[in-house]
């Protein structure tokens, strides 16, 4: 007996473990479809749309008193992504826009963008996204997809703002630049 014993402990001493049977507890079914709509991307801060999906959203001057405490925030900023034209962005096409999550400037602490202004650049800043439609932040470290708009009249308009906010203190003068990437989605 005290041989049996004494192998099974130099068995499992030795990291050998009969495998033990398992069963799934579950399936998971993905699906999805790729369409072939086709519609023009564009963006801006006027009231039209703009010439291209890469644009500039250029933030108003703020004095460092305006951001003087943590979670502070100073001059929003609107801009619009405009979807629609081309034959095949009909009427009635829901669309939203999804803010990449693995956007190199995207704090991974707070789901701002951070300050990445390669020269002078003011300390203890961010930008932090709205979604237009809510006037709420968006957590871009989560893939957070915006409110749904829908094509009428061949356009969709989705409205967004861009603010400063202080993080970890009173925010320090400088420059201020950062990039964030999005795509459309067909929800």
């Amino acid at each position: 007996m005290k041989n049996n014993l004494l192998a099974i402990v130099m068995l499992l001493a030795s990291g050998f473990l009969v495998p033990v049977a398992s069963a799934a507890d579950g399936t998971i079914t993905l699906t999805g479809e790729i369409t072939g709509t086709t519609c023009t991307i564009s963006g801006g801060t006027g009231g039209v749309a703009g010439s291209g999906a890469n644009f500039p959203v250029v933030l108003d001057k703020v004095q460092a008193s305006a951001l003087s405490t943590a979670g502070a925030t100073a001059s929003s900023k609107p801009f619009f992504i405009y979807v629609g034209g081309g034959a095949s962005c009909a009427d009635a096409t829901k669309v939203a826009v999804l803010y990449e999550s693995t956007s190199p400037a995207i704090n991974p602490a707070t789901g701002n963008l951070r300050n990445t202004a390669p020269k002078t650049a003011a300390a203890k800043v961010e930008v932090q996204i709205l979604d237009g439609a809510t006037l709420q932040p968006m957590d871009l470290r989560t893939g957070h997809v915006s409110t749904t708009a829908t094509v009428t009249g061949g356009l969709a308009t989705l409205p967004f703002a861009a603010r400063y906010i202080a993080t970890g203190g009173a925010a320090g003068v400088g420059l201020v630049s950062t990039a964030v990437q999005y795509s459309v989605i067909f929800p």
